[in-house]
């Protein structure tokens, strides 16, 4: 690598470093709680560091706060940003968002989506909630 790149790649570790708490915790909940009271996580730090790296998730590092988004496209062409991660400071999360928004409707997406608790449709403005996500242990 340049050393200029180097750099940059420097400080986007640190940057993930300094964020990864409220990654973490944001992955919780989405994780399995097996018999033993272990959680098994959805994604593993590395998992989470090598989707930023490759380009498929978006990084948003806030001053108290942390987003990561991505992008998925149906069959069809409907091309969605898709938050999946948002933990530390909410006031912080739902300042971003506009900017998250605007950026992913500059890269031609259709719509902005994410998945989480329900509280999250209170804080932010028009978005609505469609469907429901149930999970159910099969192990």
């Amino acid at each position: 690598m340049k050393p200029t790149v180097q750099r940059q790649f420097e400080e986007l570790r640190a940057e993930f470093e300094r964020c990864w708490p409220w990654i973490e915790a944001s992955l919780e909940p989405s994780g399995l709680k097996l018999t033993d009271d272990k959680l098994w996580v959805t994604h593993e730090k590395k998992d989470v560091w090598e989707r930023i790296v490759k380009g498929r998730t978006f990084f948003w590092p806030g001053k108290e706060c942390v987003v990561l988004t991505e992008f998925h496209t149906t069959p069809t062409g409907i091309k969605s940003h898709h938050t999946w991660v948002a933990g530390g400071k909410l006031e912080e999360i739902v300042e971003m968002m506009s900017e998250i928004e605007r950026w992913g409707k500059q890269q031609g997406c259709h719509r902005q989506t994410g998945k989480g608790r329900r509280g999250w449709l209170r804080v932010f403005d028009g978005y609505e909630e469609v469907g429901v996500t149930k999970v159910k242990t099969l192990i």
